[in-house]
């Protein structure tokens, strides 16, 4: 079997609520900040539920994870896709490997027998429509180099990677022998940097990794200037070009700007009524892989992710309906 994308992440159930900034506030003075992501205990994520449930909030389940998100958003596309993860034998890890299967998408997992739950992430959503995020990882920590699939590599147009999952233990070595792979069988390497968060504490180890070899940066502007040091554009694409031939950040409703090896890309933003940004990052990376998958440029590639992202935060939640992403696919090309 061949794939256009194979993908390694965390496999994550989402919870999402809605919030207001009175929560928020007390939740920042925990150390947890607006609009990133926190890596908590499984205690601390449950009293944080908790708390929420009792002030009459109603969460919102879907499986998630950022690459499973954008992975969903390329099968659903037309890309075929595969997932390598690893899951707990509870109801959580029973929920998402039953979505990888409704959303097309293949995988090698069974739920392991552990005293270690599914990993989950309690996503909170504010009125200005931002989200953050309070993950814990669960049994995602146990992800090891022998959860990397030689065949499934070698048999990939693409090799998508989270940068996420190099917070588990042994992610940066699972992340090595899978950058390794991929440039032993000639498969293109993207990766999405994920988070401030993952990028200050994981510079070194990112930095090795891509220098090994990466087609395709996916960033926000945040990640960008964090992880170049300069909030300055030529200074950031200078790093990066040190890097990567393909960059992309995201800009929010600005859109997003980049390069490929000929052009600098500069996509103008979309005016909607964004509701919720979460998995508007993911969104875009899985289309932009989808429509580098038939043969678009860089830049066509981009218009189509700017295109997709503008309308899922227009909805509550990381996942459209199937339906939506087909109305998608057919309405750009008339866009």
């Amino acid at each position: 079997m061949e794939y256009d994308i194979c993908s390694i992440g965390s496999a994550l159930v989402d919870l999402t609520f809605k919030i207001d900034e009175e929560f928020t506030r007390r939740n920042e003075q925990k150390g947890i900040v607006k609009g990133g992501m926190t890596l908590i205990e499984k205690d601390e994520q449950d009293d944080l539920v908790e708390e929420l449930i009792r002030s009459g909030k109603i969460p919102d389940r879907a499986c998630g994870g950022s690459a499973t998100n954008s992975v969903v958003a390329a099968s659903l596309f037309g890309s075929s896709c595969f997932m390598s993860c690893i899951v707990g034998d509870d109801d959580n890890g029973k929920f998402y490997l039953k979505d990888l299967s409704t959303n097309g998408i293949e995988h090698n997992s069974s739920p392991i027998y552990s005293e270690t739950p599914s990993g989950q992430c309690l996503v909170m959503v504010s009125d200005d429509a931002e989200r953050t995020m309070c993950t814990n990882l669960g049994i995602n920590n146990e992800f090891s180099p022998n959860n990397i699939d030689e065949e499934i590599i070698k048999n990939s147009n693409y090799l998508f990677l989270e940068g996420y999952l190099i917070a588990s233990p042994e992610g940066f070595d699972s992340f090595k022998k899978a950058f390794n792979l991929a440039k032993e069988h000639d498969v293109k390497v993207a990766l999405s940097l994920s988070d401030i968060f993952i990028v200050s504490t994981f510079k070194e180890e990112l930095k090795e990794l891509i220098a090994t070899s990466c087609d395709l940066i996916f960033c926000n502007e945040g990640e960008a200037s964090e992880f170049a040091n300069s909030n300055a554009k030529d200074d950031i694409f200078k790093f990066f070009k040190g890097y990567t031939p393909n960059l992309l950040i995201t800009q929010g409703s600005r859109g997003c700007i980049g390069y490929d090896q000929e052009n600098l890309i500069d996509i103008p933003g979309i005016k909607v009524n964004a509701i919720d940004t979460n998995g508007a990052g993911d969104m875009f990376a899985g289309s932009v892989l989808n429509s580098l998958n038939q043969l678009k440029n860089l830049k066509q590639s981009a218009e189509f992710g700017c295109f997709a992202a503008s309308k899922i935060v227009q909805s509550f939640g990381p996942r459209l309906t199937q339906e939506e992403y087909a109305e998608i696919k057919e309405n750009f090309s008339s866009y």
